[in-house]
């Protein structure tokens, strides 16, 4: 197995300083950002940054890459109508837990101290739980929604029948249909 990479030694907020600047340099100047390390009294090689970096420029690709699915995957349900089936947010919640499924990876190889990886892995663990009860309210809700659609769908369908002058056992069967009860 390869030596860890020094970056990953580097402060937590040197090196989201030092993400930062690989995103707005476009994953370039891979030598200005070892000086500019340098300068601050951490010695990495331009190397080591290069390879965080290209690291670090996968992981961004395939973030954006989610990003635009799921922007796309709005606008067709946008367009669709309302979303009362609650596609979106399931379709969200499955990207986020993909998403803190690969932090929590991520975390296991970079950190070095179990105690701190188990309060991190603690937390992703606490999100993927909340995103579950998110996604088990929403898809009780569009059940509730449907049940009173139909009720409603029901109703509106008695009085326009009785109206016409059908039966009440022709008006009884329609009705159980409509509403699912066999």
């Amino acid at each position: 197995m390869p030596p860890r990479n020094k970056v990953f030694d580097l402060p937590q907020e040197v090196r989201e300083e030092l993400n930062e600047k690989l995103v707005s340099s476009g994953f370039q100047g891979y030598e200005a950002l070892a000086g500019w390390l340098g300068e601050r009294g951490y010695n990495v090689s331009k190397s080591s940054v290069h390879r965080y970096g290209q690291d670090l420029q996968e992981e961004f690709e395939e973030a954006m890459g989610d990003v635009r699915k799921t922007t796309e995957l709005a606008r067709a349900m946008a367009s669709d109508g309302e979303d009362e089936s609650g596609h979106l947010i399931d379709a969200t919640a499955r990207i986020v837990q993909d998403q803190l499924l690969r932090i929590s990876i991520a975390m296991r190889k970079a950190e070095e101290d179990p105690a701190k990886a188990a309060k991190q892995l603690g937390s992703v663990t606490k999100a993927l739980a909340d995103i579950g009860r998110v996604s088990l309210s929403q898809k009780k809700w569009a059940k509730e929604l449907r049940v009173e659609v139909a009720k409603e769908a029901a109703e509106k369908a008695e009085t326009s029948m009785a109206t016409q002058g059908m039966s009440r056992d022709a008006i009884d069967a329609i009705k159980r249909d409509i509403l699912g009860i066999a």
